[in-house]
């Protein structure tokens, strides 16, 4: 039986990695985004569409779990305390194995609502695709080695750790909605700036920063996704907190080579009405797909698949979208 969507997304908000999977698959932002899936969902289908949402691949689990012991670093700090490398390492690990053991056993599949808070749903087990050399151990050093460098960058030249100390306003790790979000509005729209860290001091700066897990790019003169992305942060401090973009930068630090580099930015006013109007065009065309689903004049059938097929391998969502592309499947 072939099935129609008509609901819409739950509130009307942008972000940058909801403009990139627009562009990359049309059926994969339906299912992340439109098909009003929930965990508690009367529909079974849908309820399975909702556990799909909330798998992460190993990659990018790993990489949040360094994001979120930068965040306990960062906290400590600025309550004054002087966190050791030792201790920030002992509590990565403890996360990673409690979190590896909860997907490895598929627990997810009994608990979904623990995805997020004690456990993680990875994909390379749901789809039963772990390489066969991965270990657990390995992907807990290469971390702790992203987090050594970190905090030696951090402790060292950097200065951020005095820089968090004396702030007078700071965001780490903020929630992406709510009254205390960083954001600001297009029309009607909330664009969501999901910030690792900012750091107000009044009068002399505001500084955006955001940790990459990956290798730093090779130079370009042409603007990446990343540069998009702390664009629009810096336009949360302009726009939303009416601060000038003389005073205000943004810091890339990539922490997957073989030490932390550094890349800063800043946002003109060309470049701010440049940003501005990139998301004023995906707005638009985002509110015009909730049209359409809301006067039901597409249904999943119409939507493009990704550009390749290696793609839809990689996809959450493979099993309800092209379920020939599933290891059982495959065989």
């Amino acid at each position: 039986m072939k099935r129609s969507f008509y609901t819409t997304a739950n509130g009307p908000t942008w972000s940058v990695s909801r403009d990139q999977q627009l562009q990359a698959c049309e059926r994969k932002y339906f299912f992340q985004y439109l098909s009003d899936a929930r965990i508690n969902s009367p529909d079974p289908w849908l309820r399975g569409i909702a556990l799909l949402k909330k798998l992460k691949n190993i990659p990018m689990w790993q990489g949040e779990c360094v994001h979120l012991v930068i965040a306990e670093y960062l906290n400590q700090v600025r309550q004054r305390h002087s966190p050791t490398l030792e201790n920030l390492v002992q509590s990565l690990r403890q996360r990673m194995q409690r979190e590896w053991q909860f997907s490895e056993k598929r627990r997810f599949r009994e608990e979904p609502a623990a995805v997020g808070k004690t456990g993680v749903a990875l994909f390379e087990h749901e789809y039963d695709e772990v390489p066969p050399e991965t270990s657990v151990e390995a992907l807990i050093e290469k971390a702790a080695k992203m987090t050594g460098m970190f905090h030696a960058w951090a402790e060292g030249e950097s200065g951020l750790a005095e820089q968090v100390r004396t702030a007078d306003r700071i965001w780490i790790e903020p929630p992406a909605w709510g009254a205390e979000a960083p954001g600001f509005m297009i029309e009607n729209v909330q664009v969501i700036t999901k910030v690792d860290l900012a750091l107000h001091h009044r009068g002399v700066s505001f500084t955006v920063y955001d940790w990459k897990t990956g290798k730093p790019p090779r130079e370009t003169t042409e603007p990446s996704q990343n540069e998009l992305q702390v664009s629009v942060y810096m336009l949360w401090a302009n726009r939303g907190l009416k601060l000038p973009l003389e005073g205000v930068a943004s810091r890339l630090v990539y922490l997957g080579g073989d030490q932390a580099k550094e890349l800063c930015f800043d946002l003109d006013e060309e470049r701010a009405v440049e940003t501005y109007r990139i998301i004023e065009d995906s707005v638009r065309l985002a509110q015009q797909w909730e049209s359409y689903f809301e006067k039901r004049r597409l249904k999943l059938g119409d939507l493009d698949y990704a550009a390749s097929v290696e793609e839809c391998r990689r996809c959450n969502f493979k099993r309800v979208c092209r379920a020939n592309l599933t290891p059982e499947n495959e065989l």
